[in-house]
């Protein structure tokens, strides 16, 4: 774990682009723009080693790593920021002004008014990490697959026909070793196939669903029902006000987890399964399908929490029995 000072005295705000990260610091006032590379960031940042100092960043795909992985090594805590959350953060106030500067205040002073509250980055696990980038990278090629067979459909001319067959066979071929290299990165680690295993028990979760859910819920098994299910989307929240009462709506979440969570519900309700009895007793309480699919999602994600909890805590027992 890194080491943390007491308490905060100084917040440094950090936006970072694809070639510069912009610094303001909170104690000083000082605004200053670094190149984005180690060396830049490591000389700039020096200074606030061993210092009670947190350094607040928005998430940019990746523009961060380095600035993290500095952070990091000068022992700096650091909070990664969600960008929309940073955002609705400025709106409150009603300012509408935005360079880089100006976001690496707001960034700033994000950070001083939440500082007690706000979680410290920690790097993944580096098979972790690796497994989220294969993911995320099937399912940016499973969203082109899908554009172009869309597109065959009427290509108006068989040249373009015959390109998109081209390029939907090399969507493939690259999807399969896609799939084969996260199969093989999930069989070498014992943590990874440990839970791989508990979620392939639940009905409706297939070979698609199993590394999804790795990659983007690592927290499975580590939470209650509530923010498992909150987490992926199928969370009912209340809208309610006064005397005026809504229907409940599932909104949030990690917006990959809905979509595939949909399909495993339809899996699910096709078979013998305790989940297809559930789906066909809310039918028989009138209970319309999309409402009644939703709470099938909802119990499949609870279902396979539940099972990779339980397969942890067998395992940490296992290893703490003496020989």
């Amino acid at each position: 774990m890194m080491a943390e000072p007491a308490e905060i005295q100084s917040v440094l705000g950090l936006d970072v682009s694809c070639n510069t990260v912009t610094l303001f610091d909170s104690d000083t006032g000082r605004c200053l723009t670094i190149a984005n590379e180690a060396d830049a960031l490591r000389a700039a940042l020096q200074p606030y080693q061993g210092t009670a100092t947190l350094a607040v960043c928005e998430a940019t795909g990746g523009h961060e790593d380095r600035l993290l992985g500095v952070l990091l090594e000068l022992a700096i805590p650091a909070h990664r920021a969600d960008p929309a959350k940073v955002k609705a953060y400025i709106k409150s106030f009603g300012k509408r002004g935005k360079n880089d500067s100006i976001d690496s205040r707001w960034l700033s002073r994000y950070g001083r008014d939440r500082a007690a509250m706000l979680l410290r980055w920690q790097p993944a696990n580096p098979t972790q990490q690796k497994l989220e980038l294969l993911v995320a990278r099937r399912l940016d090629l499973v969203a082109m697959r899908v554009q172009e067979q869309n597109r065959l459909k009427a290509p108006r001319s068989s040249l373009i026909a015959d390109n998109i067959r081209a390029h939907l066979c090399e969507l493939e071929r690259h999807i399969e070793a896609l799939n084969a290299e996260i199969d093989t990165l999930i069989g070498e680690s014992r943590d990874l196939a440990l839970r791989a295993k508990s979620l392939r028990s639940v009905p409706g979760i297939g070979p698609v669903l199993v590394p999804l859910l790795l990659a983007v819920m690592p927290e499975l098994g580590t939470l209650n029902r509530r923010q498992v299910a909150s987490l992926a989307g199928v969370a009912p929240h209340p809208k309610d006000s006064g005397k005026a009462s809504w229907h409940r709506s599932t909104t949030g979440g990690r917006r990959q987890i809905r979509p595939a969570l949909f399909i495993a519900a339809l899996a699910a309700c096709r078979g013998n399964s305790p989940i297809a009895t559930a789906y066909k007793t809310l039918l028989k309480a009138a209970k319309p399908k999309r409402v009644a699919l939703t709470a099938i999602m909802r119990k499949i994600i609870t279902i396979a929490n539940a099972r990779v909890r339980d397969a942890l805590r067998e395992q940490n027992e296992i290893m703490t029995v003496p020989a």
